[in-house]
């Protein structure tokens, strides 16, 4: 009786459906952690290993690399921290001349934080210290199949983030 459909309700679920709909569940969830454990540890190694600046100062130059031009607002909201905290990675930056200060052409009273060809190029090479770092542990420590279902996980982890840009978008 448990297997049959009821027409108000969709498939009844039997006890052994309920059951892997759980296991699923469950194992969604262990993975999730796994992966966001791995991922997190991850990136700090290779950001360690590779010698590039610190996350603050790169997600940022990053942010703007990806967005444009963007007030010090803007790039705080991304990073969910503080207006004055962001003012200060700025400041950083801008010592370094790897951001510009330019009027917001539409608000006379902002600024508008742009990459500078410094910012740009020192963004550039971080990039490529961390993917070749990352290219050369797994040259060496990973075998074909195993390079196969990384790249099978990458494709499933930007269909990922893809659907998630495509809601926010929506």
């Amino acid at each position: 009786m448990l297997d049959t459909p009821h027409p108000h309700r969709g498939t009844a679920l039997s006890p052994s459906n309920h059951q892997t709909s759980q296991h699923a569940v469950s194992r969604a969830e262990q993975v999730a952690e796994g992966l966001r454990r791995v991922v997190g540890d991850l990136v700090r190694k290779v950001r360690n290993e590779a010698h590039t600046p610190s996350s603050a100062q790169s997600e940022t130059l990053g942010f703007i690399d990806r967005n444009g031009a963007a007030s010090i607002s803007e790039v705080a909201a991304y990073r969910h921290v503080k207006h004055q905290s962001m003012r200060l990675v700025i400041d950083q930056l801008e010592l370094q001349a790897l951001v510009t200060r330019t009027p917001d052409p539409v608000d006379g009273r902002k600024q508008l934080i742009e990459l500078t060809a410094k910012g740009k190029a020192a963004l550039e090479t971080g990039r490529s210290q961390r993917s070749q770092w990352l290219a050369d542990e797994l040259k060496h420590k990973t075998n074909a199949a195993e390079l196969e279902t990384l790249s099978c996980a990458v494709e499933i982890l930007g269909r990922l983030l893809a659907a998630e840009q495509n809601d926010q978008s929506v």
